[in-house]
């Protein structure tokens, strides 16, 4: 997926003092979410459906803690939040939170109000943040208008990879990001020689910190200063246009692979300051491998081939190398161990140098007989036949000269190839 990259270059001075912030009379009271004060418009989303296994507990007026099976959300209620022993639930949903990260989680019994508020911790994990920032993450609610609500006073711990609001009452939770930037036309991360992406940076919650506020996708900057900042690391041409700039790739093989498009965000009244980027590669993609003791990185003659699914492979190589991963039948989630022929679960591989230079590879049978099979295994991390495959290869390679060894060198690396076909 073309994941986005927020660098937070400043603190986010205005959150840090949230709750030293008093509602101006016209705010929703987030206590009361059932309120009949008119309600500023949002993003309208699809109810989440259970998507796990839901977790209990019976707590009373002496409060207690509720922990979901994944570990990532943590639920405590003080002393006094119920007035009588209550069974609580979490349930795990699908995510249908503008610019959601992960599952949504669903809290029984529906509506339950606290006299004290409970605390509600999400956990983030370094996945959740590649390439950006914790302080960009916010926590959120649905109310019955199926509209999301970023919840004021989060703390944010990075030793813990913890995030947490304070919880007035039971609803549809989720994780998400506050901020991000949106490519059009780049098919996951990838452009052809010569196409173009417009790149939009799209703001989800305002942030005032004076209470509850509804998720909104804005592409007019948001609270952001017009003079967006954009500029490019990297061949090709960049327009910009305020809050959003066309990128159109070069019509050759450009000098680096991938480039990169960044956006310098300003806030109005804020010393706040931000940097979204994102990496576009330019050509059908990419495989990159550490063996023989160097770095190897194949950006030309990459390719996918799965039109025969029982006959699949990725390939990359240069003029000196070639590198093919074979399998079949795979999907997204495959494990494939390393073997001496492509099959269901398995998959060989093959490294060699050009001009019948030295060959290693995943397995062999010429040990009298025996497979020689080397110890490792192929990811498919995502994968949409005849489209595009991402995933990583970890383990060692045999000398296919070496008949009688399952030792050899090893060999690490990534890829995100796409197919000819598209």
């Amino acid at each position: 997926m073309f994941k986005c990259c927020y660098y937070l270059l400043a603190a986010w001075l205005c959150l840090g003092c949230l709750n030293a912030c008093k509602p101006d009379q016209t705010e929703v009271d987030p206590s009361k979410p059932t309120t009949e004060q008119p309600l500023p418009a949002g993003d309208v989303t699809e109810i989440g459906q259970p998507d796990g296994t839901a977790v209990s507990k019976i707590i009373g007026p002496e409060g207690g803690t509720l922990t979901t099976a994944d570990g990532r959300v943590q639920l405590t209620l003080p002393a006094g939040a119920v007035s009588q022993a209550t069974t609580i639930s979490i349930l795990p949903i699908t995510n249908h939170t503008p610019n959601g990260v992960g599952q949504s989680y669903r809290f029984s019994p529906d509506g339950l109000q606290f006299s004290k508020p409970a605390t509600l911790t999400f956990q983030y994990t370094d996945a959740d943040v590649v390439g950006s920032a914790p302080a960009g993450l916010g926590i959120a609610y649905q109310r019955s208008s199926r509209i999301w609500y970023a919840v004021p006073g989060k703390q944010i711990d990075t030793q813990k990879r913890q995030v947490t609001v304070p919880m007035h009452h039971f609803s549809d939770w989720s994780l998400f990001e506050e901020f991000y930037l949106v490519a059009e036309g780049a098919d996951k991360g990838f452009l052809n020689y010569g196409e173009s992406t417009t790149l939009t940076f799209i703001q989800i919650a305002s942030l005032t910190g004076k209470g509850e506020e509804p998720l909104m996708t804005k592409t007019t900057g948001g609270q952001a200063n017009d003079g967006l900042k954009w500029s490019l690391i990297g061949d090709g041409q960049l327009t910009p246009d305020k809050h959003s700039a066309i990128y159109t790739a070069p019509r050759s093989a450009p000098k680096q692979n991938p480039v990169t498009i960044s956006v310098e965000v300003t806030f109005v009244n804020s010393p706040a300051k931000l940097i979204l980027t994102r990496e576009v590669y330019i050509g059908p993609g990419y495989i990159k491998l550490n063996f023989l003791g160097q770095e190897r990185l194949y950006t030309l003659g990459v390719y996918l081939d799965d039109e025969e699914p029982e006959y699949s492979a990725i390939v990359g190589g240069n003029t000196s190398e070639l590198f093919s991963i074979d399998f079949s039948n795979a999907r997204a989630g495959s494990i494939l161990r390393f073997s001496d022929d492509r099959e269901p679960g398995k998959c060989r591989i093959t490294f060699e140098f050009a001009n019948g230079g030295k060959q290693y590879d995943g397995g062999h049978d010429n040990c009298d007989g025996e497979d020689m099979i080397a110890n490792g295994q192929v990811v498919f991390e995502e994968y949409e036949p005849g489209k595009f495959v991402k995933g990583t290869i970890s383990g060692n390679l045999i000398d296919a000269d070496d008949n009688c060894t399952r030792s050899g060198p090893a060999i690490s690396g990534e890829f995100y190839v796409r197919t000819l076909r598209q």
